[in-house]
């Protein structure tokens, strides 16, 4: 048995709506994050995220392969997403995720849900915060942040 917390992903959606506070779901987003950190700091969860999207968010994406790279490498674990591990997305992950395509999933034009499903496999996580409904047809417990009052 491990003695490592369950790991608990925060999936693309997820994290852009946390990071724009002009997002429709910023509010409730935001709220869960706060519960979720709440949890990481009592050490009963581990927070991790793709790497790719993670770094996307923090830094953008017109970066060159070595600055990817020393992001990785040397991530400072500061500021909105400190607490999230990024998960490394290597040659094998990409060419999994190109395989699978992610079945049934037509909105997904930039890969992000099976390279997510990809990470979540071959890093053993069965638990998944998103705001994207796409990942209702996969075995994955969904945490989905409650909605904004109208």
């Amino acid at each position: 048995m491990s003695m490592d917390p369950p790991k608990v992903l925060l999936e693309r959606s997820f994290l852009e709506a946390v990071a724009q506070p002009e997002h429709a779901d910023h509010p409730s987003c935001a709220e869960l994050y706060r519960h979720l950190v709440a949890q990481f700091e009592r050490q009963e969860i581990l927070l991790v995220a793709v790497g790719d999207h993670l770094r996307s968010i923090e830094l953008g994406d017109d970066l060159t392969t070595g600055a990817r790279a020393k992001w990785f490498l040397h991530r400072a674990h500061k500021g909105l997403f400190a607490p999230v591990d990024a998960l490394y997305v290597g040659f094998q992950h990409r060419r999994a995720a190109a395989a699978t395509g992610a079945p049934g999933t037509d909105t997904d034009t930039d890969g992000t849900v099976a390279m997510t499903l990809v990470m979540c496999s071959r890093h053993r996580v069965r638990r998944v915060v998103t705001t994207n409904p796409a990942y209702k047809r996969y075995e994955l417990e969904l945490v989905h942040p409650d909605p904004a009052p109208e």
